[in-house]
């Protein structure tokens, strides 16, 4: 009897020994959810097409396009005093995180912030196709990193050419406009990125034009060896995507083979300079094509079919895909429209044949810039209390 009345008794300590410690741990995570501060931001950025490739010259021209790329970032005070900064992206888990790892962690160094963090990224755009998925990823992570320190970027609707003839400041600049009282100029946000890029090796020049498509938007030309804006306008297009089923990371590019043709993609480079953006982007095409190997049947097929309203199509980066640039349609369905409508289910029906195992995306080009979008992306996610994780 007695041992009957041990072993109960021993039983029910057990038992509440468990729901002791089961109190403590709840109470753990509720007091380190107060001990600790939690910040959170979110950034977006645009996927884009190339007019002229910078690897030759190191000249480069791209557009945006409405794909975008999300990015949310969360910096809290470390538990045991060791900074760690932790990445996933959630369309590929078993993605190499580093490119956006190192983008938040330059954004803490830069404003001396002493915190771990974690980065999540979502993305509409398909990955190492020559899209500017990785600038777009760039640009999104340090969107989201100034955003959960509460950094104020400035306005990026000014005069771009400033840009080119003096160096952005090397320090933030202070406005009381900003949760934290700290800016910074825009140009440098997209600098962040691509040493990130570069240190990530994700990328040859940097693909300085490619940030600064995807961040201001429209369409841009760039120095990329003196990583100088050299000229931002809109740029209004329809867009048509052939995506392959293989990727072509661009760090693996042949540089040598695509340097042969710098004279050419110079003459290309001057087109477009000039504004004559559609020619710039049939001739750096069909070099590039030329230089790495690519055959340009699914741009000449395109162009061949839309010869009579000046469509164009070339490869995209360092490919493999493809886009078009089609004359905006109109909602009232214009004879002209018509016209342009069915000469692009022509291009989508012909390219199927060609590469049965490729996407075709449609897009538009887009003139907006990261941040407003991010700006509208963050101000959603915080009303509604979501994570990225959680979104559809």
């Amino acid at each position: 009897m007695f041992s009957l009345v041990f072993y109960l008794f021993l039983f029910a300590f057990l038992v509440f020994l468990i729901f002791l410690i089961f109190l403590a741990e709840r109470f753990y995570n509720f007091f380190s959810l107060l001990c600790f501060m939690i910040q959170k931001g979110y950034g977006c950025a645009f996927g884009g097409g190339t007019i002229i490739n910078a690897i030759a010259s190191k000249k480069g021209s791209a557009f945006a396009t409405e794909m975008k790329t999300y990015a949310q970032v969360i910096i809290s005070d470390s538990k045991n005093g060791n900074k760690k900064i932790s990445g996933r992206n959630l369309n590929d888990p078993d993605m190499n995180p580093y490119l956006m790892e190192r983008c938040v962690e330059l954004v803490l160094e830069r404003f001396d912030c002493k915190k771990t963090a974690e980065v999540w990224t979502k993305s509409d755009i398909p990955a190492a196709g020559g899209l500017k998925s990785s600038s777009a990823a760039a640009n999104a992570c340090v969107m989201a990193a100034l955003d959960a320190l509460g950094i104020q970027v400035q306005d990026p609707d000014f005069e771009y050419k400033s840009h080119t003839d003096s160096q952005s400041n090397t320090q933030p600049n202070t406005q009381p406009n900003s949760t934290s009282g700290l800016t910074i100029d825009p140009l440098d946000v997209v600098k962040l990125g691509v040493s990130a890029a570069k240190d990530a090796k994700v990328t040859i020049t940097g693909a300085f034009d490619d940030a600064c498509a995807s961040f201001f938007g429209g369409v841009v030309l760039t120095d990329n060896s003196k990583m100088h804006l050299l000229k931002r306008e809109e740029f209004h297009y329809d867009v048509l995507i052939l995506s392959p089923d293989f990727l072509v990371h661009s760090s693996q590019t042949n540089v040598q083979r695509s340097v042969l043709m710098k004279d050419l993609v110079d003459i290309a480079f001057d087109l477009a300079s000039a504004g004559l953006y559609e020619k710039a982007m049939k001739l750096n095409g069909l070099l590039y094509c030329a230089a790495l190997g690519f055959d340009p049947k699914p741009a000449v097929f395109c162009m061949e079919a839309g010869q009579n309203f000046g469509i164009v199509s070339g490869l995209s980066g360092t490919g493999p895909s493809f886009t078009a640039l089609f004359p905006p349609t109109r909602e009232n369905e214009t004879q002209k429209s018509k016209e342009i409508l069915q000469i692009r289910q022509n291009v989508k029906e012909g390219w199927n044949l060609m590469c049965p195992k490729s996407r075709i995306f449609e897009t538009k080009t887009c003139n907006r810039n990261a941040v407003f979008e991010s700006s509208l992306f963050s101000e959603k996610m915080k009303l509604e209390k979501k994570d990225l994780i959680n979104c559809a």
